[in-house]
């Protein structure tokens, strides 16, 4: 089973709840980069981003990461990542994780990328859930922990959106007896209501 983490592009801004017009330019921005349409994706979230909106600064450096709209440049992918990590989001901070963990644009560092993935976990992002359950799987900036594993990948899969969480929590749950499937699930349910917090 390849082991990939999972980065994350935004379109809503159903965290800021702000103005209409803020979350129909992410929201256009996004049809568009699903288009193809990298340039109008880019005229709309740059001056977004440039004004210090996360989610839009997360796409953008997404688009400097593979080179779409743009020249494919790490460092200003690396910057504008950070900056969205750094406003406390969850995607920016699931993706910042994942520039760590495979060393893009940055040195490779598990410790560092296991930080911004149990940020992004703890609020409830299904991608930093399941890049947790990889990180605990492999046993990468922390000990192997197949229960912690298990739990973050359930946790993930619960969120219906993250296929691969799915295959990996099952494949870990076929490999457990009874009473480690058990222990496995009590981790998954005590997270979960604590509301992902403090279950790293």
């Amino acid at each position: 089973m390849r082991k990939s983490f999972t980065l994350a592009l935004a379109a809503a801004a159903l965290a800021f709840g702000g103005f209409a017009a803020r979350a129909d330019n992410l929201q256009d921005g996004a049809k568009a980069f699903q288009a193809g349409q990298y340039n109008r994706a880019l005229a709309l979230w740059r001056p977004m981003a440039t004004q210090g909106n996360p989610v839009a600064q997360n796409n953008l450096g997404i688009m400097y990461l593979d080179g779409k709209g743009v020249p494919q440049n790490m460092s200003e992918a690396v910057r504008y990542v950070s900056l969205s990590a750094a406003a406390s989001s969850s995607l920016g901070q699931n993706n910042l994780g994942g520039l760590y963990r495979d060393g893009k644009g940055v040195p490779r560092d598990f410790r560092r990328a296991m930080q911004w993935f149990s940020a992004s976990a703890s609020q409830g992002n299904s991608a930093g859930m399941y890049n947790m359950g990889l990180m605990y799987e492999l046993g990468q900036g922390i000990k192997a922990d197949p229960f912690r594993a298990y739990m973050w990948y359930a946790l993930a899969a619960d969120q219906g959106n993250m296929p691969n969480a799915v295959a990996h929590r099952n494949a870990l749950w076929s490999r457990m007896t009874p009473a480690a499937q058990n222990q496995a699930r009590e981790l998954s349910v005590a997270c979960k209501r604590n509301s992902y917090k403090g279950c790293a």
